[in-house]
């Protein structure tokens, strides 16, 4: 009998269990359709809906057991233990708990979830959605830096002298500081409390688009932080920090020929040369993001470490 591991809300691998049990957790609504699991053998995790067919049990021309997805709780049954409703289909003990509903929504039509799968989001409407949230931000964070301008402002319009310049240019580092980090704060804020409560940031939500666990559940508060942690300064660190280090190697490399040579026009060839490399690095290196467009998935590098998807409502 095969050791069984699956994914929990959180997506956290657990197990390994038996199919027994595996079979219990659906039962138990613990794990449903969309749970993805994996056993030995297997070459990659598949949702729970994918395998449950012979777990159910094998007939004796070796037939898995017909299965379908509850409507009511994405959980998943033999088709003689289910009722039809239209297209979609009921698991027998949720038959009351699902006419309940609908007196109370007045919902008539019920997709089928049998056969329903995600559809994840392209990376072009993702590049739409960040830019969206680019631009909704923009007010936030400009308020922050209200004070680093009001100071730099006042600076400029004090005399010259060195008592109040240099005493202006800390109360300018200062007020920066602080506006930088009220900007960070916006963008934690932000992106955990929108993910975390609606499933996505106005930008996704303006599109059409939420982000979800792999089985399709709600992220929780704490997910959606460590999610940022992978898209900013993760992202950031890979993106910029090589390309960085790269320009300051050109720069320091030809500006030591140049001091040899004595050739003033060096230090043009290292500005073109630096900001060449600076941007060819910078290009390959934001592949964190771009890689989006050729997985199945669609999944970008915060995507993978935070164990999330981007789909379409």
């Amino acid at each position: 009998m095969a050791s069984w591991f699956y994914t929990d809300a959180e997506a956290t691998q657990q197990g390994p269990v038996d199919e027994v049990t595996l079979l219990s957790y659906n039962r138990a609504g613990t794990i449903h359709s969309k749970t993805l699991v994996w056993h030995e053998g297997m070459e990659e995790w598949k949702p729970f809906r994918d395998v449950a067919g012979p777990l159910f049990g094998v007939s004796g021309e070796g037939v898995p057991t017909e299965i379908g997805v509850c409507a009511h709780s994405s959980q998943v049954y033999p088709l003689e233990e289910m009722i039809p409703y239209g297209e979609a289909l009921i698991g027998l003990e949720h038959k009351d708990a699902f006419i309940q509903q609908l007196m109370e929504t007045g919902t008539v039509e019920v997709a089928d979830a049998t056969e329903k799968r995600f559809e994840y989001v392209g990376f072009w409407w993702r590049v739409l959605s960040s830019f969206l949230d680019y631009l909704i931000k923009m007010i936030p964070s400009w308020i922050c830096m209200i004070p680093y301008y009001v100071v730099m402002f006042s600076s400029s319009a004090e005399s010259m002298e060195d008592g109040p310049v240099a005493g202006f240019t800390i109360a300018m580092a200062v007020a920066y500081g602080f506006g930088m980090l009220g900007m960070l704060a916006v963008s934690i804020f932000y992106e955990t409390w929108m993910v975390g409560k609606y499933q996505g940031t106005l930008g996704k939500l303006i599109i059409g688009a939420k982000v979800v666990n792999p089985d399709g559940s709600r992220l929780s508060y704490r997910k959606a932080f460590l999610r940022w942690l992978a898209k900013k300064p993760l992202n950031y660190v890979i993106m910029y920090l090589p390309a960085v280090i790269a320009l300051g190697l050109v720069m320091a490399g030809v500006m030591g020929i140049s001091q040899e040579t004595e050739e003033a026009a060096t230090f043009g060839m290292a500005m073109v040369s630096g900001l060449f490399i600076y941007v060819a690095i910078l290009a390959v290196c934001s592949g964190v993001y771009w890689m989006a467009a050729f997985d199945e998935e669609k999944r970008a590098l915060h995507d993978r470490v935070s164990g999330t998807r981007v789909i379409r409502k």
